[in-house]
Formats: C-alpha cells, sequence, structure tokens
C-alpha cells in the first residue's frame, strides 16, 4: 500500500508539472497554441488537423485530399492520425484546444510511461520519478514542441511502454505485458510518423536480443515477437493503406545516399548534453542541422547521475541500456561514423527516412534510464564515492574555466567561425555575419555554461552533503526537476493559430470565385483551411507522377524530383491544373499575379488525341509548339470507345457538354451528354487508385479511367448520356480495416482471457 501511495503521489507530481507547464493555453481560453510561429505546426499540421477532422466530423474519412498538390493521398500519408484515439479530441474542441491538450497530454503520458518502465525494473521511486521529468522535458523531446512536430510528439510517447512491456515480460512473464505491447505498437503506428516507429522498432529489436542473452530466456522471442506483430495486426488498416501511398507518392522512392545522409547529429553538439543552447536558442541557432535534432540535453543531474551508473553500477545492471544508448546514439551520428553507410545498405527501409538524428531521442531515453539506474543506487547507499564527488567538483570548475574562455570575444569569434557550416546551417547569413549576432550568441553561450557549471556545483554540493544527511540526495529530484523545467519555459512559445491563413488572401479570394487553383509561395497548405484548391504544398505526400511533371517544368530532372520544388517560372503547361492565380501573402503584406494562360475548366471533353509510349515521350509530346491542352490530350493508352478521326464523315465541331454535379473529398460525380465519343478530361492529379464507376441512367455500363497528359485524368465516354463517378478506392484500406477490425476483437478476447497466464 505504501508503495501504491507513493507510486500515485509520483505520477500525480508528473501531472502536475505538466499543467504548470501548459496552464497558459489549457486554462484560458483562445486561439494560441503552443509552437513557434513559421514552423510545421503553422505550415503543416493545423491545416492537416483542421482539414482531416472536419471532414470526419461530417461522417467522411479522408482518403484523399484535394486541397494540395493539384490532389495527394491524405489518410495513407499517415501524418493525419484520423483513427488514433487522443486525436479525436479534435472533433470535440476547436482547433487551438484541442492542438494545446493533446500536447499536453502526451507529454504527461511519455512521462507517466518511463516513469512505469523504471518502476517494472525495480528502481526506487525517485529515480523512476526523475527520469519520467528527464524524457518529459528532454531535448530531443520537448524541442519538437517549439518546431510543431505534432506526429513526432504523438509517436514517441509511446516507445517507453513499448520498453516497459519488453521488461514486463521478462519480469512476470504474463501474456498481460505482450498485449500492453501490442497496444502501444498499434498506438505509435497510428499516431502517424512512420519514421519513429521504424527507429523504435530497431532498438526493441536490439534490446529484446540483449535481454534475452542476459537472462538467457530464448523462449521469450514468441512473445517478443508478437508485441510488434499484435501491434500490425491492430493497426492494419493504416499500415496497409501507407503501403499503397507509398506506391503512388515520393515517399515509395528510396532516397538518395547524400539526401538521407543530411542532417545527422553533428558531435560538437555533446555539449548540449550540459549547456543546450551552448550554439543558441532554437529560434537563433547557429549550429549545423536544426536544434530538435541536434540537442541530447537531459539535465547536468541526469548526465552525472548516468556517468555513476556507468562507473559504479554492476555490471549485469548496466551493460544493457549502456549498450543501446551507445548504438542509439553512434547511428544518430550518421556519416561521422562508418555504420550508418552499413544500415543503408543492407537494412530495408533505411533508405526511405532522412535525418538519422532521429534516433538521439532513444539515447535520450536509456539516457535517463542509466541516470534512474544511478540514482537508485545512491539512494539505496545512501552516500556516494568521495572519487565521484570530487569529480563532480573537478567538472564544475571546468564548465567555469569554459565560462572564461567563452567571454573572450576574439577567441569566441573564432569558434564560431570553425563550428558553423552554411551548407548544413540553416540561419540567415546576413544575421550570422552580423557583430550584433557574434556578441548576443556569446552571451547566450556564457549563461549556457555558467547554469551548467552552477547546477554541477550543486548536485556535488548535495552529493557531499548526503554523506551527513541521505536526506539531501532527494534534493537532487528537485534540482533535476528544476533544470529540465528552466529548459522547457524557455523552449515553449505560443502563437495565434487564426494567422495560419491570410486574412487579406481569404479576402481576395471570396471576391474571385472559380474553380481554380492558386500557387501560394508561403504557406500552401493553408489551402486546407480556405478551402481553395493549391498547385502546390508542404508534405512528402505530393503523388510521384506529379512531382516529376513539376521538376520537368522547372527544367529539373523528374528523375530526382522530390518534395522540394524551386519555382523559377510560371509553366504555360500549368493552365491544365487550372492554375489562376499565383499569390506572395507574407505577414503584413499580400501580393497577387495573375497567371497569363487562361485554365482550363475541371471537367472538359475533348476528340483530338496522341498515344505515346512513357513519360519521356508524353513530356516531349506537351513541350511541342503545337500542342494546346484545351484541344488535345496526350494518352499512354489507346483509349475505348476511341474519339472519331478527324476525317470522319459524320462529326460535331464539339463533342458535347459535362457537368460536375457533386463532389467530396474523394469522389466527383459527373454528367456528360456526348453526340459522338469523346474523351472527358478531369484536370486532377491521376494515381491507379482512382476508377470511374457508372451510375444508373448511364448509357455506358462501365468506364476506363486512364493517365492523360501524364498528370491528369481521362475516361474514354462512347455516345450517348453519362452520370459517372470518379472515386479514390484504396482496396488495401479495405482490406487493412477488415484485419485491424477482427484483430481488434481478438485482441479484447484473448486480453480478458489470457492477461493472466504465464509463459
Amino acid at each position: 500500500m505504501t508503495e501504491r501511495r507513493s507510486d500515485l503521489i509520483a505520477v500525480g507530481a508528473l501531472l502536475v508539472l505538466t499543467l504548470a507547464m501548459f496552464a497558459d493555453v489549457l486554462l484560458v481560453p483562445g486561439t494560441r497554441v503552443v509552437g513557434y510561429q513559421i514552423t510545421d505546426l503553422y505550415l503543416q499540421f493545423l491545416p492537416w488537423r483542421d482539414f482531416g477532422f472536419r471532414e470526419l466530423a461530417k461522417g467522411n474519412l479522408a482518403l484523399w485530399n484535394p486541397y494540395i498538390f493539384g490532389g495527394a493521398p491524405y489518410f495513407g500519408a499517415m501524418q493525419a492520425a484520423l483513427l488514433y484515439p487522443p486525436n479525436w479530441l479534435f472533433l470535440a474542441l476547436p482547433l487551438a484546444p484541442a492542438v494545446n491538450w493533446t500536447t499536453a497530454l502526451h507529454v504527461f503520458a511519455i512521462g507517466a510511461f518511463t516513469f512505469g518502465w523504471m518502476r517494472i525494473r525495480n528502481l526506487h521511486v525517485g529515480a523512476s520519478f526523475l527520469a519520467g521529468v528527464m524524457i518529459m522535458f528532454c531535448g530531443p523531446h520537448f524541442l519538437h514542441i517549439f518546431a510543431g512536430h505534432t506526429p513526432h510528439l504523438l509517436a514517441m510517447t509511446w516507445a517507453p511502454l513499448i520498453f516497459c512491456a519488453i521488461d514486463g515480460l521478462f519480469a512476470h512473464r504474463k501474456l498481460g505485458w505482450g498485449f500492453l505491447g501490442a497496444f502501444a505498437v498499434a498506438m505509435q503506428v497510428l499516431a502517424g510518423f512512420p519514421q519513429h516507429v521504424f527507429y523504435t522498432a530497431i532498438i526493441a529489436g536490439l534490446y529484446s536480443v540483449l535481454r534475452m542473452t542476459e537472462e538467457r530466456r530464448w523462449s521469450l522471442a514468441v512473445p517478443l515477437l508478437g508485441i510488434y506483430l499484435g501491434g500490425a495486426a491492430i493497426s492494419a488498416v493504416q499500415l496497409l493503406a501507407a503501403n499503397q501511398t507509398m506506391r503512388e507518392t515520393i515517399r515509395g522512392v528510396p532516397l538518395p545516399f547524400k539526401f538521407a545522409s543530411s542532417l545527422p547529429f553533428p558531435p560538437e553538439n555533446l555539449i548540449t548534453l550540459v549547456a543546450p543552447n551552448f550554439f543558441g536558442e532554437a529560434a537563433a541557432y547557429w549550429g549545423r542541422s536544426y536544434l530538435w535534432e541536434a540537442c541530447l540535453f537531459v539535465g547536468v543531474a541526469g548526465v552525472l547521475l548516468a556517468i555513476y551508473a556507468a562507473i559504479f553500477c554492476d555490471w549485469k545492471t548496466k551493460w544493457v541500456p549502456l549498450t543501446v544508448f551507445l548504438f542509439a546514439f553512434v547511428v544518430a551520428l550518421g556519416t561521422h561514423t562508418p555504420l550508418y553507410r552499413l544500415l543503408y545498405e543492407i537494412v530495408p527501409g533505411f533508405d526511405k527516412f532522412r535525418s538519422v538524428s532521429k534516433f538521439v531521442f532513444t539515447a535520450a531515453l536509456f539516457l535517463a534510464f542509466l541516470a534512474a539506474t544511478g540514482f537508485d543506487r545512491l539512494l539505496n547507499r545512501k552516500r556516494a564515492e568521495f572519487a565521484f564527488i570530487a569529480g563532480a567538483f573537478s567538472l564544475s570548475a571546468l564548465l567555469m574555466g569554459a565560462v572564461l574562455w567563452s567571454a573572450n570575444t576574439s577567441m569566441w569569434r573564432s569558434l564560431m567561425d570553425r563550428v558553423h557550416a552554411p551548407d548544413q546551417s540553416f540561419m540567415f547569413a546576413e544575421l550570422y555575419a552580423s557583430p550584433q549576432f557574434t556578441l548576443y550568441a556569446q552571451h547566450r553561450s556564457v549563461i549556457a555554461l555558467g547554469v551548467a557549471a552552477a547546477s554541477c556545483a550543486l548536485f556535488a554540493t548535495l552529493l557531499a552533503l548526503s554523506n551527513w544527511k541521505p536526506r539531501a540526495l532527494h534534493g537532487i529530484v528537485l534540482l533535476g526537476a528544476a533544470e529540465m523545467l528552466w529548459f522547457a519555459f524557455q523552449a515553449r512559445p505560443t502563437f495565434d493559430s487564426t494567422s495560419e491563413f491570410n486574412h487579406d488572401e481569404v479576402a481576395f479570394l471570396q471576391e474571385h470565385p472559380g474553380d481554380y487553383r492558386i500557387l501560394n509561395r508561403f504557406n500552401p497548405n493553408s489551402a486546407m483551411s480556405i478551402r481553395v484548391p493549391e498547385f502546390w504544398g508542404y508534405d512528402a505526400s505530393v503523388v510521384r507522377r506529379y512531382a516529376e511533371f513539376v521538376t520537368w517544368t522547372q527544367g529539373g530532372d523528374p528523375d530526382h524530383a522530390t518534395q522540394d520544388a524551386n519555382f523559377q517560372r510560371v509553366s504555360p503547361l500549368y493552365a491544365m491544373l487550372r492554375l489562376r492565380y499565383l499569390l506572395l501573402p507574407q505577414p503584413g503584406h499580400f501580393r497577387s499575379e495573375e497567371v497569363e494562360a487562361r485554365p482550363l475548366p475541371h471537367a472538359v471533353l475533348l476528340s483530338k488525341y496522341q498515344v505515346v509510349k512513357n513519360r519521356d515521350e508524353a513530356f516531349e509530346a506537351m513541350q511541342a509548339s503545337g500542342f494546346d491542352p484545351r484541344e488535345e490530350v496526350i494518352l499512354q493508352t489507346n483509349p475505348n470507345p476511341a474519339p472519331l478521326p478527324p476525317e470522319a464523315p459524320i462529326r460535331a465541331e464539339t463533342p458535347g457538354r459535362v457537368e460536375i454535379v457533386a463532389e467530396s473529398s474523394d469522389t466527383l460525380t459527373i454528367e456528360a451528354e456526348t453526340a459522338q465519343p469523346a474523351i472527358l478530361l478531369v484536370t486532377d492529379v491521376y494515381t491507379p487508385s482512382w476508377r470511374a464507376v457508372s451510375l444508373s441512367g448511364s448509357s455506358q455500363s462501365s468506364y476506363q479511367l486512364i493517365p492523360a497528359n501524364y498528370v491528369l485524368r481521362a475516361v474514354p465516354l462512347a455516345a450517348g448520356h453519362h452520370r459517372l463517378r470518379l472515386e479514390y478506392f484504396s482496396r488495401e484500406f479495405e482490406i487493412g480495416k477488415w484485419i485491424s477490425l477482427i484483430s481488434v476483437i481478438l485482441f479484447i478476447g484473448a486480453l480478458f482471457r489470457f492477461r493472466r497466464t504465464t509463459l
């Protein structure tokens, strides 16, 4: 009962810290959200959530996003996270409160899960609490709030629960822990960020093998494997839909080594273990990569406790977490070691992601594990070794020496120039070169090192006092928590969520109604909120053939197309994608330009066509001087039925009439009247998952949907009256839906039947 009371108090304290961190946005009504403006929450995830859950509230689970990239897969892109239960808060709350509450909920949950994991390892409640606080507010986790990485945060939350389930199986050998692990894996998949799912699986596999080696319990291999198989079965609806999306979009293309290996953890950023702002805060970071990808801060107390564990704890206690930490950290270094190239070449899926520095999150998890292990030993011994106390004081003196060194302006600027890499830094060159910024960066560095030195000295003092008064060790909990809260508070800005779209832009578009697309050069994803289709977007879900087409029109190599398009000009061919306005709606400024070429209608009937063999021939045909997308269509398949040839004796001047009578995110209902065979051209992006379905009253019983002009949709029509529906149909989604439904039913039944079964 005493242990249970202590556990509840500790978890309650984690909740109090969470509420204290977010009270201003949780308890005060308004439209402010946590995060930094002009990062991914602003540019991507606010409109992403707005669109998806607005549709879900209407009863529509959107598989397709008609608002960006001329159309793109939505549900299968995973980051929508429509089936992730905590996200259903977006159905009950306005956008801003839903963002804040889901963020706070997951910050608390990752702390509680880490606490539970440490308790399963039989660590002291105080040590477990400190580990929970460290992970809640550490650099590899909390800084993603600054960056607006909502799916990252959601996915990271479940990692400690997966490791908790693994250790629960070893500690108790009951299937219930396997069920818990499968649930955690399913939630991590549904949370919407596959990179953390993939990286966590790698570390979980390594950890499981090391634990089986340690315990010599190879019989647990099957239930351990069942954690991931069960989680995959429960989340099959998301995984299979994502697999289909990968085939259709650039996500399915292996990344070139140079791109995949970008943003590794810079070795010099090891200093962020104790001085997180040595290279500047996230908004003024001048080092390599992004700070949220290159900060390993878990607190000075956490680092010293982890070092204590590595030196003084029994080998059997420390070798597994120490090995996993070192492996995760070395992988995070990316191309700074030979290991990354090996993993890129031989591990399936490793070439699908960039920014391998995300492994620092799992490194931080096991660093916190080591810190809790070291603190547990101190609490049980009630005294610290003199040599370690002396070492902590020596480190404090060393940090004070670094403070004095950093205070020398000429030496400081020399250090900045040695560290700063223009091709790997995202700071404006003009700002970095200014003397004022040099002084600012020096000032922040001195403060960061000074705080680290003071924390180290206080930690050493508490250790020294504990040899006379063991209760002084509890001060380490307060010190560690204070460090993490101080760091998190300064890395937690807010902004007004309504600034996500430009009000002048909205007013302009309302004054110019029509069925066309815009090219917003500042914030393209805002199209999902203002509900006007956008020519481009900000996400990796762009359809591959569309990315190839846009890259080709900008003079690039379509074989190397990515989600990043460097628009230098507006191609006349963009008219066939209904582009009408180029918008430059920056904060406090708005400018619009109408493109020269008149946009095509949403649906048009054409008679003239030519058939080519492949993509390059299609591009060549569209580049020809005589090509006019208003009169001719380029196909890669012979149409059936085919329009009459130009020399036919009976041929109408116009093929007929066409009208879009209804549309939703995933469907387009069309009526057409044709006096002769024609080709229906729909100026939305084509993928093989789109199909045409004949509706009641149509003279044609079946329809063929084929690519047109490489990126658009075409349907050959016979003469007569037509009622058809174009729909995005995901066979993988349908299969996955039934697998998930059956798996959930079996999971619940097995949970009640076998949860107490001993292996």
